[in-house]
């Protein structure tokens, strides 16, 4: 099913949206103001799945940044009805594109240390542990794992 995922740009529209996903899918989400100031950097990239049901507007949304050529994914969520149906890759997946268009040549990102699938999900992508930021994740309080990705080596 991951093919048939349609993602496109996310906008300053989608701002309640994405703010309550962010409620739903993580214990220290994203304020409403905190996304939309994302959409005023012009460096931030934001993708959303739209959800093709009446009363969700979205099934998931990433949000990356690209600065003189190093990439973050800053959060890739999925709502819980909408996980383990190759969304999460599909959104990684644009996402990686997105930035390698942008000029990245590395991408980074952190993860929760006991989030398996999503860790998972990097690994298959060819994204390698670099570090770890003790503390980072603050409800429940957990560790966050660095991990890169070279998209030369990824992509070439």
């Amino acid at each position: 099913m991951v093919d048939s995922w349609l993602i496109r740009p996310a906008t300053l529209a989608d701002t309640a949206a994405i703010s309550e996903a962010e409620r739903i899918c993580f214990g220290d989400p994203w304020s409403e103001a905190g996304i939309a100031e994302l959409f005023e950097n012009k460096a931030v990239i934001a993708l959303l799945a739209p959800a093709g049901r009446p009363e969700m507007s979205l099934a998931g949304y990433a949000f990356a940044r690209v600065i003189a050529g190093e990439a973050e994914i800053l959060n890739i969520a999925v709502l819980p009805m909408f996980r383990r149906r190759g969304l999460g890759a599909r959104l990684l997946d644009a996402a990686l594109a997105a930035v390698e268009t942008g000029g990245a040549v590395e991408v980074f990102l952190e993860v929760r240390e006991s989030n398996e699938s999503a860790r998972a999900l990097y690994r298959a992508r060819g994204f390698r542990p670099v570090g770890v930021r003790t503390d980072y994740y603050r409800k429940p309080r957990e560790n966050a794992l660095i991990l890169r990705l070279d998209l030369k080596a990824a992509f070439n």
